[in-house]
């Protein structure tokens, strides 16, 4: 008999996460008869509602910016971050009985939730973009690249932020509850609900502090040139975040990995 050739570490890889992708795909959209409904209709809920109340105060442009096109575009930005986070952050926890496998790291979990979500992410905002354009409001960024670079920015971010607080609940299990309550504000402060421009400068300096608000302007910068984006924007201090969150989920995951496999 011959002997099958051992099977390189790259090819393990992606065969392991190529399974939890399907595995978490699965869970997540057939787990009930209205999973996949409410991987839509949320988003869709959250813009309908900000359209109603711009279109009671009769506000046709933000920022020289088409209203549905300006909160589709916040909403689905902060959305990339805030279930990328929510999601990786639980995948450890969430998949423990698979680390029986040798071939499964907790990092695995990691990644394939993340690339899940941001795939997920990916087909509702072309849907979304469907609909608009269907209503009568085109979605045509100006600047393709650079959107989709502030988009990945933010997607990093959130599995960034995700690794950070997946090995803090590996330390202390209330983690995870804290990280609900710090992104419910986040909604409000970070230029999703109301244009960060309008407000004073000072307020407007404090509440730039959070790289969230210049990853949803760099975003909507995207769209057209046109835009009156908030004069503080900065793709570098988004991406400083970014690099300083991952190399930090990254040492705490290698730190807790012998705790997390354990469990």
């Amino acid at each position: 008999m011959t002997s099958r050739a051992p099977r390189l570490s790259l090819a393990v890889t992606w065969s392991v996460w190529r399974a939890l992708i399907l595995r978490e795909a699965l869970t997540r959209l057939f787990s009930t008869r209205i999973s996949w409904a409410w991987v839509l209709f949320e988003p869709v809920f959250h813009v309908a509602y900000l359209l109603v109340l711009y279109s009671a105060v009769r506000v046709h442009s933000v920022g020289n910016l088409d209203t549905p096109v300006w909160i589709m575009v916040g909403i689905q930005t902060f959305f990339l971050f805030r279930k990328t986070a929510d999601h990786v952050a639980g995948a450890p926890s969430d998949n423990s009985a698979l680390f029986a496998y040798r071939q499964v790291k907790p990092v695995d979990t990691l990644i394939a939730r993340g690339l899940l979500e941001g795939g997920t992410w990916l087909v509702i905002t072309l849907l979304l973009i469907v609909f608009l354009a269907m209503w009568g409001h085109p979605f045509a960024p100006q600047f393709p690249l650079a959107m989709m670079g502030a988009c990945a920015a933010m997607w990093l971010l959130g599995v960034a932020f995700g690794m950070v607080v997946s090995a803090c609940t590996a330390l202390m299990r209330e983690t995870r509850q804290v990280l609900q309550i710090v992104l419910r504000p986040l909604y409000m402060i970070s230029g999703v609900m109301f244009p960060l421009g309008s407000l004073p400068a000072d307020w407007r300096s404090l509440l730039m502090l959070n790289p969230l608000a210049h990853g949803v302007e760099l975003v909507r910068m995207g769209l057209s040139d046109n835009y009156q984006a908030v004069p503080e924007t900065d793709a570098g201090y988004l991406f400083a975040w970014v690099l300083g969150l991952l190399l930090l989920g990254l040492a705490l995951q290698l730190r807790v990995a012998h705790k997390v496999g354990a469990r």
